[in-house]
């Protein structure tokens, strides 16, 4: 909670790109950004105290209402010039400690108006997973590992009913009350049309904020799906660095990580090796050599299918190596690299279910 809650103070800039998918679940991913262009529209977030355990984020005109309890942070409510919402039961956001596999569902019930004219009742369903981790490269190439990701998928209904007609539940004289989960459970099934949002916002370690997202919204209407928007933005990392400079828990996280990437990493005759877990499929080494090859040595410790492959930053597949039906043991691969300009470049082995990325440097 530290490391991650929205604090007092922090000002931050998203930059809008180019949608981009969110790309499979599960560990070890490669999250290949760099070719995503950034758009003209930018937006600021802001964030400051109300009391001691409510901050107001604000973004897009809109003013979120942010509350912490225990060890779950929750949205009470938001508004704008055209709408005003309040929970009355709030909408959960994180529990912590997050942690990948670790999937948390919550139900919430909100009340509000629509430019003083409609009265809007919501309910729905959330659900809060970090679904997958791995190596994130940045549009500005920058490639930061140790990436989290967390998914919110949203299910919503939506009521919306003129100002001269209140009902009952929504009048000013009387709290409206929240429903309980099977009520909710109840609507989302027996409506006709309902709203599903997904955002997908990916956590480097050391960083407090997101360094990326994709949000994208479904109506749904008698089962069939309409696909409403997808948008995607970058928080890029040097911003969150310069514009918050006393985030003293994430400094002491990021120089914890240079310094044991520092202490990990080796070079012999241009061959660097990465520490595995005894508990991998697979170690493996690499290294380029004087006349421009790729040289990959692996100890395949369970029989398998082997696929390796190399990639440019723009996500283009350059060369792959298949080797089927391969048993326990030592291998040597060799990728010829000498038609290719000097510069960086992805290698990905993929073993079985498992994939593991490395960034290819050649000089």
């Amino acid at each position: 909670m530290s490391s991650n809650l929205p604090r007092k103070g922090d000002r931050l800039i998203k930059h809008q790109v180019t949608p981009c998918e969110p790309g499979e679940n599960g560990y070890q991913q490669i999250w290949d950004f760099s070719n995503v262009k950034l758009q003209d529209a930018t937006y600021e977030l802001t964030y400051v105290e109300q009391g001691t355990d409510t901050i107001i984020g604000t973004e897009h005109r809109t003013m979120y209402y942010y509350h912490t309890s225990g060890d779950s942070l929750f949205c009470i409510g938001y508004e704008n010039p055209t709408t005003f919402i309040a929970y009355q039961r709030p909408e959960l956001l994180f529990a912590f400690p997050v942690f990948q596999g670790r999937s948390v569902t919550d139900y919430f019930d909100a009340s509000g108006n629509y430019c003083d004219r409609l009265n809007i009742r919501l309910r729905g369903k959330s659900r809060v997973m970090a679904d997958a981790s791995g190596v994130l490269i940045l549009p500005e190439g920058d490639t930061l590992r140790k990436v989290l990701r967390i998914c919110t998928h949203r299910q919503i209904h939506q009521r919306m009913t003129p100002k001269d007609v209140i009902p009952d539940s929504l009048r000013t004289s009387s709290i409206p009350f929240a429903l309980d989960c099977d009520s909710i459970e109840y609507l989302l099934a027996s409506d006709s049309i309902h709203l599903e949002t997904e955002t997908w916002r990916w956590y480097a370690d050391g960083y407090r904020y997101p360094v990326f997202e994709t949000m994208k919204s479904t109506i749904y209407k008698f089962g069939n799906a309409y696909e409403h928007f997808t948008t995607s933005f970058v928080y890029l990392p040097d911003e969150q660095y310069y514009d918050l400079p006393y985030d003293i828990d994430n400094q002491e996280r990021r120089d914890l990580i240079a310094d044991e990437h520092h202490e990990r990493e080796w070079k012999d005759a241009g061959e660097n090796t990465r520490d595995r877990r005894s508990d991998q499929i697979i170690d493996y080494s690499y290294g380029i050599g004087s006349e421009g090859d790729l040289y990959i040595t692996y100890e395949l410790k369970q029989p398998g299918e082997v696929y390796l492959s190399l990639f440019d930053l723009q996500g283009r597949q350059l060369t792959t190596i298949q080797r089927t039906n391969q048993s326990v043991g030592n291998y040597k691969e060799t990728i010829s690299m000498n038609g290719y300009p000097k510069g960086e470049y992805i290698l990905r082995i993929t073993v079985g279910e498992k994939v593991y990325g490395e960034k290819i440097v050649r000089g």
